[in-house]
């Protein structure tokens, strides 16, 4: 970070260098009013001055720098040994941003420190933004802009031009101008983006527009815009914008990324990585309501692993758990699209098979078990008994219903020697 001290005692500027000796980059100095614009000719971040210099008063500084395109966004500090509350309102009228008192370096120490933490935070802004815009000398300003704070810009003159790249490209935010090339207004593209599914449908937008029409820029807020930018524009304004808007959307997809995974959390078992029991009750239900309403063949398979407690007893939890994971992979595998697998708690796993009953449910069932004992999940012998229950022809059953008559397949497949097969129907 690049600061210019405007600051005419030698004894002031030694307490400055000793409190902001943090800074990567040394302070820049200058004594006078004259040598001060020729500092900040070349970028600055931010600019500390007195308010009496040797040429001239602080405050005419802050209003010279403000009037200057390439200092008009820099944070100007006033250093100030006067505590009388009509400095602070004559510095902000002359574009002063904060007051701080030559007697309190500390708390001066802690706002630089904290500037330097939001511009570092902004260098490390990553993204894709989407320039709606059909002025070239605007297009080349905003996309220096937008270049030099890390985005990297698609830029379009016209909204048909934009509508099309959005189709085919994630932005991170969207910039469009009211007035644009073809038949399309910005106005039109704002709502358009809006009314299109697809990830780009939320992106943040930026309208911007040179006209000073209060009615327009509520229409564009209506229409689906996150905000709206006066042009001409300052360069520190428009990537301050950009920098909340694009951080913004991130915070966003974290907490719904948060969000997905505690939902993802509720409904899944998590050593297996199949649906839990709590999901398979609620899809399940909704599945087999479906199913009597349109005539849709259904099976319930109900699989136990056999003498699972024998296994757990001999080769210990830990061998336990990765026959249940290995058998838990063996069921994801066979199951087709559509089907729902579920752990429904110990060595218990339940399938709902969605348009299969008879001699196809019978088949896969033979599969999967054959697929566990050809597997021998973590090396050693498993074999394991299931059974099926199945509606045919639309009949209108529950899934307590289907459960008790897989259970009971199930207990006779055990009765009859395990590893084996046993359907019932409702």
């Amino acid at each position: 970070m690049r600061v210019v001290a405007v600051i005419g005692s030698s004894f002031f500027r030694h307490l400055l260098e000793s409190h902001l000796g943090f800074l990567q980059t040394p302070l820049v100095f200058a004594t006078s009013i004259a040598e001060a614009l020729t500092a900040t000719s070349v970028a600055t971040d931010l600019i500390l001055l007195e308010r009496h210099l040797a040429d001239g008063e602080g405050l005419d500084l802050s209003r010279a720098l403000r009037a200057r395109p390439d200092t008009a966004g820099i944070p100007i500090v006033l250093l100030t040994s006067s505590a009388d509350p009509d400095i602070c309102t004559a510095s902000l009228e002359a574009g002063i941003t904060e007051v701080f008192s030559k007697y309190e370096l500390e708390a001066l120490s802690d706002y630089v420190s904290q500037h330097e933490s939001r511009l570092s935070a902004a260098t490390r802004l990553s993204g894709k933004a989407l320039l709606v815009e059909d002025s070239t000398p605007v297009v080349r300003f905003m996309r220096t802009v937008l270049e030099r704070i890390g985005m990297r810009v698609d830029t379009f003159p016209s909204g048909e031009q934009a509508l099309e790249a959005l189709g085919a490209r994630n932005y991170d935010v969207a910039l469009i101008d009211v007035l644009l090339e073809g038949r399309m207004t910005g106005l039109h593209l704002v709502r358009a983006i809006r009314g299109k599914e697809g990830r780009n449908q939320r992106v943040p937008i930026l309208a911007m527009s040179s006209m000073e029409d209060a009615a327009r820029r509520i229409e564009l807020l209506r229409g689906g815009a996150n905000d709206f930018l006066a042009k001409p524009m300052l360069e520190e304004e428009l990537a301050a914008r950009v920098r909340n808007m694009v951080r913004l959307k991130r915070l966003l997809e974290e907490t719904e990324a948060q969000r997905d995974h505690m939902r993802k959390l509720a409904m899944t078992d998590q050593l297996t990585g199949l649906f839990n029991r709590h999901y398979l009750a609620e899809i399940a239900c909704r599945r087999i309501a479906e199913a009597g309403r349109h005539h849709i063949p259904l099976s319930l398979m109900m699989l136990d692993i056999d003498h699972f407690k024998r296994i757990n007893d001999t080769h210990g939890h830990d061998v336990g758990d990765a026959v249940l994971a290995d058998t838990a992979a063996v069921i994801r595998d066979t199951c087709r699209e559509g089907d729902v697998a579920a752990r429904t708690g110990g060595e218990e796993f339940v399938v709902l098979l969605i348009n299969t009953v008879g001699e196809r449910a019978l088949a896969f069932a033979e599969a999967m078990r054959a697929q566990v004992e050809t597997r021998q999940p973590s090396g050693i012998p498993v074999t394991v008994s299931i059974g099926v229950a199945e509606i045919c022809n639309g009949s209108s059953t529950s899934f307590e219903a289907m459960c008790k008559a897989a259970d009971q397949a199930l207990y006779r497949a055990k009765e009859s020697g395990r590893n084996r097969v046993v359907v019932a129907s409702l």
